[in-house]
């Protein structure tokens, strides 16, 4: 079965309250999760095992929708109908009814899956489902069912691999795929804006392989950042694009490769973090501005840690930020006892690297001749933060300056959808985590989309 991704940081969430198991019924309601748009009532969708409960009906309308999906997107890009999956199943894990490809109610707890041998979709609705909606909002719920339901089509059109790290980042691609449409008014109860996606993608985050897993494993799904980027190429790119996933593509989840560096999780000091995070940055951009652009590079004049209890300074007659870089003085203002510990607490090192990073990118455009101010142009410095770390990402053990741990890229992505644009770390702009993720992953892959 597939699905254990949805286990691993689900396993240690407080026990909830045990509910009866019911026999099969129709999932009806009205109004709970409906577009807003319009007066959409709950989908009529037979769930076995049902209490009608509401992670039940957010289910049901997440399977419709899915459902209504792949209806129409198999014969477009596979020339086949589509067969809907022939049963769905919510279970309780404390209760007496299991579902199709387990022994016992037990074995479903924390967790969602798609069986193939039955083609049935089973979850969790005492522990796993009540959860991701209390903490991030009802669409992550059908995020999770939409990833299930990649695996269903997997099943009836091929298998991208026999490595579960290519046949899971499908699915994900799938789960992308589906999503536009729910901010595109294709999906009925899921008619979301771009926050309930960043909510939802938060969560979405949390599903990725424990810090130093292999890729090669037998029971990887990816690391945080793989996870990510192959849903927001789903999104980006739709269906067709997620059927040429092969053996081919390369994924960034690696191990540790010294105890030192497992022992600290991969992450320097604190203090280490502010003092090598921007050498590298300026290390890198030193060497690589003029082969990149053609133009003589100037070093960014000054990196100024100040103590938010003392004078703060100013930039142009205003007083700096948490992160800011100044175009007047050409000098990064960083606040060096709350704001970057803050981050640093919650990702870890390179999210603070990263967020280092994009106020290098405003001094890089400002350098190419380009303005600081604005979405477009935030968003083109998270892109150039991103050059800088798929530059690192290439670098071994051994080699000058830093090199990238295991869930180094995870932290970025945790800064960039949590801290970025709030605190004041960078404003925002009017931007939103999923597309400062995206810009990100672009100058990852090439510091040439960052034109």
């Amino acid at each position: 079965m597939s699905g254990k991704s949805w286990r691993i940081q689900i396993a240690a969430l407080a026990a909830l309250s045990v509910l009866a198991s019911g026999c099969a019924q129709v999932v009806d309601g009205r109004g709970t999760y409906s577009s807003g748009l319009s007066d959409v009532p709950d989908a009529k969708v037979q769930i076995e095992g049902s209490d009608n409960s509401k992670v039940d009906k957010i289910a049901g309308n997440a399977i419709a929708d899915i459902q209504a999906f792949w209806t129409q997107q198999m014969p477009a890009a596979f020339g086949k109908p589509y067969k809907p999956v022939s049963k769905f199943f919510s279970i309780d894990p404390g209760g007496s009814k299991s579902a199709p490809c387990t022994t016992s109610p037990s074995d479903i707890r924390g967790n969602a899956f798609y069986c193939p041998t039955q083609d049935i979709v089973a979850w969790d609705r005492v522990k796993l489902f009540p959860e991701l909606e209390k903490q991030f909002g009802p669409f992550l719920i059908a995020m999770v069912l939409a990833h299930e339901w990649g695996h269903a089509i997997q099943r009836r059109t091929e298998m991208p691999s026999n490595r579960t790290i290519v046949v899971e980042a499908q699915a994900d691609c799938y789960a992308g795929s589906w999503t536009k449409t729910a901010l595109t008014a294709g999906a009925p109860h899921f008619q979301i804006n771009r926050e309930d996606l960043d909510q939802a993608l938060s969560g979405y985050l949390l599903f990725r392989d424990p810090v130093g897993a292999s890729a090669d494993d037998r029971q990887a799904h990816g690391s945080g950042f793989d996870r990510i980027s192959a849903f927001q190429e789903g999104y980006e790119q739709g269906v067709k694009h997620c059927s040429t996933y092969s053996d081919k593509r390369v994924f960034t989840e690696i191990p540790f490769t010294s105890t030192e560096d497992q022992q600290r999780n991969g992450n320097l000091p604190f203090d280490q973090t502010l003092t090598d995070g921007p050498k590298d940055l300026a290390d890198f951009w030193a060497q690589s501005f003029e082969a990149t652009f053609g133009k003589k590079f100037n070093p960014v004049a000054h990196v100024t840690g100040y103590d938010p209890d003392g004078d703060r300074p100013s930039c142009d007659g205003t007083q700096v930020a948490a992160l800011q870089y100044c175009p007047a003085d050409d000098t990064i203002y960083f606040d060096k006892k709350n704001a970057m510990q803050k981050v640093y607490d919650k990702t870890g090192d390179f999210g603070p690297m990263s967020l280092f990073g994009v106020a290098y990118g405003e001094a890089i455009r400002r350098r190419l001749g380009k303005t600081v101010n604005g979405e477009d142009a935030l968003l083109g410095s998270i892109c150039l933060s991103g050059a800088y770390a798929g530059a690192v990402f290439k670098r071994r053990p051994g080699d000058k300056g830093i090199v990238l741990s295991p869930g180094d890229l995870d932290e970025a992505i945790q800064a960039l959808l949590n801290f970025a644009g709030s605190s004041g770390l960078f404003d925002a702009n009017g931007t939103v985590g999923f597309d400062r993720v995206a810009a990100y992953r672009k100058g990852f892959n090439s510091v040439k989309n960052c034109a």
